[in-house]
Protein backbone atom coordinates (compact mmCIF):
# COMPACT_ATOMS: atom_id res chain seq x y z
CA UNK A 1 0.00 0.00 0.00
CA UNK A 2 3.11 2.37 0.73
CA UNK A 3 4.38 1.83 -2.72
CA UNK A 4 1.39 2.42 -3.88
CA UNK A 5 0.93 5.77 -2.57
CA UNK A 6 4.51 6.99 -3.62
CA UNK A 7 3.99 5.48 -6.99
CA UNK A 8 0.28 7.57 -7.48
CA UNK A 9 2.33 10.65 -6.01
CA UNK A 10 4.76 10.46 -8.25
CA UNK A 11 2.57 9.97 -10.98
CA UNK A 12 0.84 13.59 -9.59
CA UNK A 13 4.21 14.91 -9.51
CA UNK A 14 4.86 14.48 -13.27
CA UNK A 15 1.57 15.88 -13.55
CA UNK A 16 2.54 18.88 -11.67
CA UNK A 17 5.67 19.48 -13.82
CA UNK A 18 3.58 19.27 -17.07
CA UNK A 19 1.62 21.90 -15.66
CA UNK A 20 4.67 23.88 -14.63
CA UNK A 21 6.16 23.85 -18.40
CA UNK A 22 2.70 24.56 -19.29
CA UNK A 23 2.06 27.81 -18.02
CA UNK A 24 5.71 28.88 -17.84
CA UNK A 25 5.17 31.42 -20.94
CA UNK A 26 2.69 32.80 -19.79
CA UNK A 27 3.30 33.16 -16.08
CA UNK A 28 0.27 34.44 -13.65
CA UNK A 29 -1.73 32.87 -10.96
CA UNK A 30 -1.88 29.68 -12.66
CA UNK A 31 2.17 28.86 -12.84
CA UNK A 32 2.20 30.21 -9.46
CA UNK A 33 -0.43 27.79 -8.17
CA UNK A 34 1.37 24.54 -10.57
CA UNK A 35 4.59 25.63 -9.38
CA UNK A 36 3.25 25.48 -5.26
CA UNK A 37 1.83 22.13 -6.40
CA UNK A 38 5.07 20.65 -7.98
CA UNK A 39 7.11 21.90 -4.85
CA UNK A 40 4.51 20.50 -2.10
CA UNK A 41 4.70 17.04 -4.27
CA UNK A 42 8.13 17.59 -4.77
CA UNK A 43 9.03 18.07 -1.16
CA UNK A 44 6.65 14.70 -0.33
CA UNK A 45 7.85 12.09 -2.87
CA UNK A 46 11.29 12.96 -1.15
CA UNK A 47 10.51 12.71 2.66
CA UNK A 48 8.72 9.37 1.23
CA UNK A 49 11.17 7.83 -1.05
CA UNK A 50 14.34 9.38 0.57
CA UNK A 51 16.13 8.72 -3.01
CA UNK A 52 19.02 11.14 -3.99
CA UNK A 53 17.22 11.64 -7.57
CA UNK A 54 14.16 13.04 -5.03
CA UNK A 55 16.45 15.50 -3.38
CA UNK A 56 17.99 16.80 -6.26
CA UNK A 57 14.75 17.75 -7.54
CA UNK A 58 13.91 19.46 -4.86
CA UNK A 59 17.51 21.17 -5.24
CA UNK A 60 16.78 21.67 -8.61
CA UNK A 61 13.00 23.35 -8.00
CA UNK A 62 14.89 25.64 -5.79
CA UNK A 63 17.43 27.07 -7.91
CA UNK A 64 14.89 27.54 -10.76
CA UNK A 65 12.88 30.01 -8.45
CA UNK A 66 15.83 31.63 -7.96
CA UNK A 67 16.74 32.53 -11.02
CA UNK A 68 12.94 32.94 -12.43
CA UNK A 69 13.56 36.99 -11.58
CA UNK A 70 16.43 37.03 -14.16
CA UNK A 71 14.52 35.13 -17.14
CA UNK A 72 12.81 38.58 -18.62
CA UNK A 73 16.61 40.76 -18.43
CA UNK A 74 18.67 37.83 -19.07
CA UNK A 75 18.32 35.91 -22.65
CA UNK A 76 21.03 32.79 -20.79
CA UNK A 77 19.17 32.15 -18.34
CA UNK A 78 16.07 31.97 -19.61
CA UNK A 79 17.27 29.32 -21.98
CA UNK A 80 18.29 27.54 -18.94
CA UNK A 81 15.41 28.49 -17.53
CA UNK A 82 13.37 26.80 -20.05
CA UNK A 83 15.49 23.37 -19.61
CA UNK A 84 14.92 22.75 -16.29
CA UNK A 85 11.27 22.29 -16.15
CA UNK A 86 11.61 19.10 -19.19
CA UNK A 87 14.68 17.97 -16.61
CA UNK A 88 12.31 17.91 -13.54
CA UNK A 89 9.60 16.12 -15.41
CA UNK A 90 12.29 13.20 -16.48
CA UNK A 91 13.60 13.09 -12.75
CA UNK A 92 9.95 12.64 -11.55
CA UNK A 93 9.38 10.24 -13.89
CA UNK A 94 12.26 8.14 -12.92
CA UNK A 95 11.19 8.48 -9.32
CA UNK A 96 7.74 6.57 -10.39
CA UNK A 97 9.29 4.17 -12.69
CA UNK A 98 11.51 3.61 -9.17
CA UNK A 99 8.05 3.21 -6.77
CA UNK A 100 6.28 1.16 -10.10
CA UNK A 101 5.56 -2.29 -8.30
CA UNK A 102 4.30 -3.95 -11.26
CA UNK A 103 6.36 -6.64 -13.58
CA UNK A 104 7.13 -7.35 -17.05
CA UNK A 105 8.68 -9.76 -19.15
CA UNK A 106 12.48 -10.46 -19.09
CA UNK A 107 13.35 -11.15 -22.34
CA UNK A 108 16.74 -10.98 -24.54
CA UNK A 109 18.25 -8.16 -25.92
CA UNK A 110 18.54 -9.99 -29.39
CA UNK A 111 18.73 -6.23 -31.58
CA UNK A 112 21.44 -4.97 -33.38
CA UNK A 113 22.30 -2.58 -32.83
CA UNK A 114 21.35 -3.71 -28.83
CA UNK A 115 18.05 -1.66 -27.64
CA UNK A 116 19.77 -1.15 -23.94
CA UNK A 117 22.33 1.25 -25.91
CA UNK A 118 19.63 2.67 -27.57
CA UNK A 119 17.55 3.25 -24.88
CA UNK A 120 20.45 4.90 -23.00
CA UNK A 121 21.50 7.08 -25.29
CA UNK A 122 17.69 8.53 -25.86
CA UNK A 123 17.65 10.56 -22.60
CA UNK A 124 20.43 12.59 -23.24
CA UNK A 125 20.19 13.13 -26.87
CA UNK A 126 16.68 14.60 -26.45
CA UNK A 127 17.83 16.71 -23.36
CA UNK A 128 20.69 18.15 -26.09
CA UNK A 129 18.05 18.59 -28.52
CA UNK A 130 15.62 20.75 -25.64
CA UNK A 131 18.77 22.77 -24.73
CA UNK A 132 18.71 23.24 -28.77
CA UNK A 133 15.56 24.44 -28.68
CA UNK A 134 15.85 26.94 -26.16
CA UNK A 135 19.12 28.68 -27.71
CA UNK A 136 17.10 28.62 -30.84
CA UNK A 137 13.65 30.30 -29.22
CA UNK A 138 16.07 32.91 -27.57
CA UNK A 139 18.19 33.82 -30.45
CA UNK A 140 21.72 31.81 -29.75
CA UNK A 141 21.25 29.73 -32.62
CA UNK A 142 19.66 29.68 -36.11
CA UNK A 143 16.97 27.22 -36.93
CA UNK A 144 19.22 24.79 -39.04
CA UNK A 145 21.41 23.35 -35.24
CA UNK A 146 17.86 22.97 -33.76
CA UNK A 147 16.39 20.45 -36.96
CA UNK A 148 19.78 18.81 -37.17
CA UNK A 149 19.14 18.19 -33.33
CA UNK A 150 15.66 17.37 -33.91
CA UNK A 151 16.64 14.57 -36.35
CA UNK A 152 19.32 12.82 -34.85
CA UNK A 153 16.75 12.69 -31.59
CA UNK A 154 13.88 11.34 -33.69
CA UNK A 155 15.85 9.26 -35.80
CA UNK A 156 16.92 7.91 -32.25
CA UNK A 157 13.40 7.35 -30.91
CA UNK A 158 12.37 5.77 -33.81
CA UNK A 159 14.79 2.87 -33.73
CA UNK A 160 14.15 2.77 -30.33
CA UNK A 161 10.74 2.10 -29.87
CA UNK A 162 10.78 0.02 -33.52
CA UNK A 163 13.22 -2.21 -31.26
CA UNK A 164 11.41 -3.20 -28.52
CA UNK A 165 7.77 -3.50 -30.84
CA UNK A 166 9.98 -6.88 -33.09
CA UNK A 167 11.58 -7.65 -29.89
CA UNK A 168 10.36 -11.36 -29.08
CA UNK A 169 8.22 -11.81 -26.35
CA UNK A 170 8.48 -7.99 -24.78
CA UNK A 171 5.86 -7.30 -22.06
CA UNK A 172 2.91 -5.25 -22.56
CA UNK A 173 4.67 -2.48 -20.37
CA UNK A 174 7.14 -1.80 -22.66
CA UNK A 175 4.92 -1.62 -25.39
CA UNK A 176 3.23 0.79 -24.23
CA UNK A 177 5.78 2.91 -23.28
CA UNK A 178 6.98 3.13 -26.33
CA UNK A 179 4.15 3.62 -28.36
CA UNK A 180 3.64 6.62 -25.82
CA UNK A 181 7.15 7.88 -26.79
CA UNK A 182 6.32 7.81 -30.52
CA UNK A 183 3.14 9.39 -30.56
CA UNK A 184 4.20 12.31 -28.52
CA UNK A 185 6.90 12.33 -30.24
CA UNK A 186 5.32 13.00 -33.10
CA UNK A 187 3.00 15.37 -32.07
CA UNK A 188 5.94 17.27 -30.74
CA UNK A 189 7.49 17.68 -34.61
CA UNK A 190 4.00 18.49 -35.40
CA UNK A 191 3.97 21.11 -33.33
CA UNK A 192 7.17 22.33 -33.78
CA UNK A 193 7.03 22.75 -37.54
CA UNK A 194 3.52 24.72 -37.29
CA UNK A 195 5.27 26.80 -34.36
CA UNK A 196 7.98 27.69 -36.80
CA UNK A 197 5.37 28.60 -39.95
CA UNK A 198 3.73 30.86 -37.50
CA UNK A 199 6.85 32.61 -36.32
CA UNK A 200 7.89 32.63 -40.38
CA UNK A 201 4.53 34.29 -40.93
CA UNK A 202 4.60 36.84 -38.37
CA UNK A 203 8.11 37.51 -39.14
CA UNK A 204 7.10 37.97 -43.31
CA UNK A 205 4.09 40.67 -41.82
CA UNK A 206 6.51 42.71 -39.67
CA UNK A 207 4.90 41.64 -36.27
CA UNK A 208 6.02 40.28 -33.45
CA UNK A 209 4.95 37.21 -32.49
CA UNK A 210 4.01 36.06 -29.14
CA UNK A 211 3.90 33.52 -26.95
CA UNK A 212 1.35 31.05 -29.05
CA UNK A 213 -0.61 27.77 -27.74
CA UNK A 214 1.51 26.15 -30.61
CA UNK A 215 4.58 26.77 -29.45
CA UNK A 216 3.77 26.08 -25.86
CA UNK A 217 2.42 22.43 -27.07
CA UNK A 218 5.93 22.08 -28.90
CA UNK A 219 7.46 22.99 -25.37
CA UNK A 220 5.39 20.44 -23.62
CA UNK A 221 5.34 17.53 -25.80
CA UNK A 222 9.41 17.65 -25.86
CA UNK A 223 9.05 17.59 -22.12
CA UNK A 224 7.15 14.60 -22.23
CA UNK A 225 9.25 12.88 -24.94
CA UNK A 226 12.12 13.20 -22.64
CA UNK A 227 10.13 11.94 -19.31
CA UNK A 228 8.70 9.17 -21.35
CA UNK A 229 12.27 8.02 -22.59
CA UNK A 230 13.63 8.22 -19.28
CA UNK A 231 10.64 5.93 -18.63
CA UNK A 232 11.99 3.59 -20.81
CA UNK A 233 15.22 3.65 -20.75
CA UNK A 234 14.78 2.01 -16.96
CA UNK A 235 12.07 -0.52 -18.12
CA UNK A 236 14.70 -1.64 -21.04
CA UNK A 237 17.58 -1.71 -18.65
CA UNK A 238 15.09 -3.76 -15.95
CA UNK A 239 13.41 -5.95 -18.13
CA UNK A 240 15.87 -6.46 -21.47
CA UNK A 241 18.82 -8.35 -20.49
CA UNK A 242 22.03 -8.73 -22.85
CA UNK A 243 21.95 -12.20 -24.26
CA UNK A 244 24.72 -13.65 -22.34
CA UNK A 245 22.87 -12.45 -19.04
CA UNK A 246 19.49 -14.34 -20.27
CA UNK A 247 21.38 -17.22 -21.70
CA UNK A 248 23.57 -18.04 -18.01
Amino acid sequence: MANQTVFRLCVLTVAAAVGVIATGPFGGKPHLVASGLLAILLLAVAAMMRHRVAYFSVLLFLVSGGTGRLVKSNPAVAAMHEVIGPVLLSMACFLAVMAWTGTDTEVEDSGRPPLRSLARWAPPVILMQVFLGALYRHAFTGISLHVFGAMLAGALIMFAGISVMILPGIGKALQRVSWALLGVTFLQFFFGIYAYLNRIAAEEAGTVAGVSHIAVSHIVTGGLTMGLSVVLALLVNRYVRPAEAVAA
